[in-house]
């Protein structure tokens, strides 16, 4: 992540974030616990962040959630007892796979590139994929993809609890809605 000097001395002044040279001349950030609990407060508004080193210090933040999951491939589910038909359990995928699966799924059920659809018309199709890869993905393709959008229902009153369950959490804001546009 590209932080200009004027940004990055106003977050170290704000004792927001810690940053550090290495060798090479690379420098490293580190989010304070002042710096995450401003990051949060952005991220919780609902509204554009108007300072770049705002928008700047909330990615950065919100980067350091997306650390290594561990695959569910590798958690341990306990035995069911007598199941009757077992459903389409979900598989483990690499990010990319996900991040495939979703744009695929996306381009299925909309009649063109940047429209808005709801999770509740896409998480049927990645119902073979586990949730927590699916909310995984959609974090990280809007940290990293400029053309994707992910946004709360602008009137909250209106949701079904299908669109309340289908909603990926980023921050703690519960987000109805995804758009991708052309890369």
């Amino acid at each position: 992540m590209d932080l200009d000097t004027k940004n990055r001395a106003g977050l170290v002044d704000g004792k927001l974030i810690e940053s550090e040279k290495r060798e090479r001349g690379t420098i490293w950030y580190l989010v304070t616990p002042a710096g995450e609990e401003r990051a949060l407060e952005e991220v919780q508004k609902g509204v554009a962040v108007t300072s770049r080193s705002g928008k700047t210090l909330a990615l950065l933040y919100l980067r350091t959630l997306l650390g290594p999951a561990v695959p569910a491939a590798e958690e341990v589910a306990p035995e069911p007892e007598a199941a009757p038909e077992p459903a389409a359990v979900p598989v483990a995928l690499g990010g990319d796979e996900v991040e495939d699966r979703i744009r695929e799924a996306y381009a299925k059920i909309t009649p063109g590139v940047g429209e808005w659809v709801t999770l509740t018309r896409l998480r049927p199709l990645l119902d073979d994929i586990d949730r927590s890869e699916q909310d995984n993905a959609l974090r990280r393709m809007l940290l990293n993809s400029p053309e994707v959008h992910i946004l709360a229902a602008s009137i909250p009153g209106n949701l079904s609890p299908e669109d309340h369950a289908a909603a990926v959490v980023i921050g703690s804001e519960p987000n109805h809605q995804l758009r991708i546009g052309a890369r």
